[in-house]
């Protein structure tokens, strides 16, 4: 039978690689009208410019679908009494074919577009002593398996299709449609050497550079943490953990010390803010998208649905907000200060990646969240836009982050407990991992770094530790010096009867397994504390999901975590079935 996933959509997608025409006159077009293209090759750095460009413009559509399908299916993320149907539906759970997120068409030409650059470009072609579209044809794998993946974990599968169809002979052919395992273990069967090749990536200048493209090695290792979700198989896990690693020292990624809000003293009162540059300068792939305008209030179209847009009538008319599942979340955390001269440890509550006090209308807000009128009774997603009243404008982010370096350490961490290192991975969210840490046996269980394994050895990658920035754990980012906490736990030794007993979290966790489990959820949490409305959620939940039932046995994970949100839904997500898109005819 012939492929319907991507047969209704041909004249559009066959369009899509020349955009000759507009998209209601590509509605007109048949195959037969274009030009021959045998012959069309990509070997001239303009063309392959403005091909490339053009795939990156086709990412910016899903950069919405990203975050409203990874995130409003989620727990953290709801919608507010102006949202339309589509966007209740897919908070529901309860899509038709009919609604606009659930079109395939979106995903499927960009990698058309993909396929054609990849079957045209000239990769042999040499000048200065380098193969000069080496950087284009890496970056442009990645773009298409990060797209490819999308589309298997919304729908639980897809065409796999590796040449363009230009044509109605080539839209007749069979593609064969693979589930979303075997997609993953076909696309890094065949790209995984070329998504490890980033570090040519071009950069072109008039804002398009490098972070601009999808991150070869951190889709390389998301794909192995999804395989050894499926599988149990701590191998994926080991890979990944190998890969993750490998991008962090060599990009000398910060790990917490940076991107954070403070209180400055123990009286939390005043506090320091660097949280709100965390979608641009912590971020190394981003779909980028056109500046706004004061003066002609243009925006990009997505913004409209996550926080006032225009000063004015239509202030309250955006459409989602945070949960309050999300809320609690930041406001149950508990915050630590630490007095270095005193050596006392004052608490209280909140992590401010949250909300940041004195957050409100017309100022910067400082958190992820925030409240858009003056008796904050509404609030609202401030990780795409701001007020700035003092220089009399408004502002809004242009981007949207698909990787950065805070979630790039929360996925290793994930491997790193799923190979069963629990305190190795709890490390990364308390203490940072470097060589202090790695050497303190209050800290870490020598028994899961002995030998000592490639993919832990920070033994020569402090980070500047002493200096300007410091190694130190993501929890820090908004609870303050977690790394003195008592209540945030941690590890411990003990000798009971000569029988060395594990280290455990609470009291209660006396085994491996236990401890596993625990601190997997805290890393769900954490992913959820600093990458909130950032498009990840429902997919690691799903990801996570899959782990504990598989490895656990446990089958209740993703409607557990999604019920915080609605608990209506919790019955009906035991249904896996319930946790992919309908795939369009």
């Amino acid at each position: 039978m012939k492929n319907k996933i991507i047969k209704g959509f041909w004249a559009i997608i066959i369009a899509g690689v020349f955009g000759l025409t507009s998209c209601s006159d590509m509605l007109q077009i048949h195959p037969n009208d274009y030009l021959d293209t045998s012959n069309h090759q990509l070997n001239v750095p303009n063309d392959t410019l403005y091909s490339v460009v053009g795939i990156l413009k086709q990412l910016q559509p899903l950069g919405e679908r990203y975050v409203v399908l990874g995130d409003l299916r989620g727990d953290l993320m709801d919608v507010t009494k102006n949202a339309d149907m589509n966007l209740q539906e897919i908070a529901n759970f309860t899509p038709t074919t009919k609604n606009p997120y659930v079109s395939t068409r979106e995903y499927y030409a960009v990698i058309n577009n993909c396929n054609y650059y990849l079957q045209r470009v000239d990769t042999n072609l040499v000048s200065g002593g380098r193969k000069v579209f080496k950087g284009e044809y890496a970056a442009v794998k990645a773009i298409r398996d990060w797209t490819y993946l999308q589309l298997a974990l919304n729908y639980g599968k897809a065409a796999y299709i590796t040449e363009p169809v230009l044509n109605i002979e080539d839209m007749n052919r069979d593609y064969p449609v693979l589930q979303c395992q075997q997609l993953i273990d076909t696309l890094l069967a065949a790209d995984l050497p070329d998504l490890l090749d980033a570090t040519v990536y071009p950069s072109y200048g008039g804002g398009l550079s490098q972070n601009s493209f999808i991150s070869g090695p951190s889709l390389a290792g998301d794909m192995l943490l999804w395989l050894g979700a499926f599988t149990g198989n701590t191998q994926y896990y080991e890979q990944a953990a190998m890969i993750y690693y490998r991008f962090i020292v060599d990009n000398y990624l910060m790990g917490g010390d940076y991107y954070y809000n403070r209180y400055t003293d123990g009286n939390f009162l005043n506090y320091n803010v660097n949280w709100y540059d965390v979608a641009y300068y912590d971020a190394f792939s981003l779909i980028a998208y056109s500046l706004s305008s004061s003066e002609t209030l243009t925006y990009p179209s997505h913004l409209k649905l996550f926080f006032p847009i225009v000063p004015g009538n239509d202030i309250f008319k955006y459409m989602l907000q945070p949960s309050q599942a999300a809320m609690n979340l930041w406001k149950n955390e508990t915050y630590v200060y630490y007095n270095s001269s005193t050596r006392a440890v004052s608490y209280t509550q909140g992590d401010l990646r949250g909300l940041c006090p004195n957050s409100s209308l017309y100022t910067r807000p400082y958190g992820s969240y925030y409240y858009a009128d003056m008796d904050k009774t509404m609030p609202c997603i401030a990780k795409f836009g701001y007020y700035m009243v003092d220089y009399g404008n408004w502002h809004i982010s242009s981007t949207v982050t698909l990787y950065r370096s805070g979630k790039l350490y929360l996925r290793y961490a994930e491997a790193l407990n799923a190979i069963g290192k629990p305190s190795v991975a709890f490390a990364v969210l308390k203490h940072g991992l470097k060589s202090a840490v790695l050497n303190d046996t209050t800290i870490i269980n020598r028994d899961e770094i002995t030998p000592l394994p490639p993919y832990c050895d920070f033994r020569s990658y402090n980070f500047s530790d002493g200096g300007y920035y410091t190694q130190t754990g993501i929890h820090s980012r908004g609870s303050g010096d977690v790394n003195r906490d008592t209540l945030y736990y941690a590890f411990r030794e003990e000798t009971l009867n000569n029988n060395r007993e594990y280290y455990g979290f609470p009291e209660h966790l006396t085994n491996k397994q236990d401890s596993m489990m625990f601190v997997d959820a805290m890393i769900c949490k954490e992913l959820g504390l600093e990458t909130a409305f950032e498009g990840n959620r429902f997919h690691d939940l799903m990801r996570f999901a899959y782990r504990w039932k598989n490895v656990w046995g446990d089958n209740n994970f993703l409607p557990e975590w999604v019920g915080r949100r609605n608990p209506l839904l919790k019955d009906l997500l035991k249904d896996e079935n319930k946790w992919v898109l309908p795939m369009p005819e």
